[in-house]
């Protein structure tokens, strides 16, 4: 699915280079759940930026599917971002304007499509909020719902595009342990009937503990517990 292969990234400073992750190496297969702990500043927001394309690497390769995201060029690698990799933040980033069935279908209309393909993606959208528990919510605003489903909102909306990998970064930070708990079993029951390789960062360790390996990550590097 995807693999990381002497990844190294470094950022410039004075009065010397800063150096984030070290000699990171991990492989992540179709529908395997992984979970990333360490202490803040640690690199684990950095490491899922280069697993999705938001960054890339100093040396080192990042592959999705053979493919080098760091020799792609702008275009592509946002198409690639759109399309096979979905990304959920600690802050749910919904449009407030916007209904939850319309912030979901948002990845949607990154590229033209015909009235077939967006009659498909709008099914494939009301299917995830049902799946969600969120198909009576399709016409409120994100102002009308609690924390936690908002972030289920955000969790369908990265799903939408079928994407290959989920990447969650500190997923169930502003939640409460109860709404926490119960999103960390959402994620872990889509990574399954999605097929979708699943990649949680967390300072949490009974989260971490959920998913099938685990890693941390220190100035050290990349350690499987």
């Amino acid at each position: 699915m995807f693999e990381l292969i002497d990844v190294n990234k470094t950022y410039p400073a004075a009065p010397e280079d800063v150096q984030v992750l070290r000699q990171i190496n991990l492989k992540v297969e179709t529908a395997e759940s992984i979970s990333i702990m360490g202490p803040s500043g640690s690199g684990k927001t950095t490491l899922l930026n280069l697993i999705g394309g938001l960054d890339k690497p100093t040396s080192g390769k990042v592959l999705l599917n053979q493919m080098n995201l760091g020799s792609l060029r702008n275009g592509e690698l946002a198409r690639v971002r759109n399309n096979r990799i979905g990304f959920v933040f600690q802050l749910h980033y919904l449009l407030p304007q916007c209904t939850v069935l319309e912030n979901v279908l948002l990845p949607t209309l990154a590229s033209r499509k015909s009235d077939i393909e967006k009659d498909s993606d709008r099914k494939r959208a009301v299917e995830l909020l049902e799946k969600t528990d969120m198909k009576q919510y399709c016409h409120s605003l994100p102002g009308q719902l609690s924390g936690g489903q908002r972030q289920r909102v955000a969790v369908v909306r990265a799903l939408v595009n079928r994407p290959h990998i989920l990447l969650a970064d500190e997923p169930t930070g502003s939640l409460d342990a109860d709404t926490a708990g119960q999103l960390t079993d959402l994620l872990l029951e889509l990574n399954q009937s999605e097929s979708v390789a699943l990649v949680i960062a967390t300072h949490s360790k009974k989260l971490a503990n959920k998913a099938q390996r685990q890693f941390q990550l220190d100035h050290q590097g990349l350690s499987e517990l």
